[in-house]
């Protein structure tokens, strides 16, 4: 290290390091959820239609995407095997449900905008 570095440089430092590394893992976040809510319009879209009880469904699974995010988050963080358990009925709901594709996408899309704008 150099002599010269005072304490608040090496803190800007350490900073500036966390910041990107937070903003790859918001990016990554966001393209994971424009992944999922992709393969649910592309299910919808194969089908031929999208009726207006379909988009009800996707409009009602975004809360319960969100509640799922929630549970999964509270288990990854105080029960990691349990998180698995989580983890698997996620991926059940995803490949059963284009309209939870699409839920977990604009659900899991909003939470990384909010979160970035703070």
């Amino acid at each position: 290290m150099n002599a010269d570095l005072g304490r608040g440089d090496i803190l800007r430092a350490m900073n500036q390091r966390q910041q990107s590394g937070m903003a790859r893992a918001g990016a990554l976040l966001l393209s994971l959820a424009v992944a999922i809510f992709l393969a649910g319009a592309m299910r919808y879209f194969r089908h031929g239609n999208l009726t207006l009880a379909q988009a009800g469904y996707c409009l009602v699974s975004i809360p319960a995407s969100l509640v799922v995010l929630l549970i999964f988050d509270y288990t990854l963080h105080h029960a990691k095997i349990a998180a698995v358990m989580v983890l698997i009925f996620v991926v059940l709901f995803l490949v059963a449900s284009p309209a939870f594709c699409v839920g977990m996408g604009l659900g899991l899309a909003g939470m990384v905008i909010v979160q970035g704008r703070s």
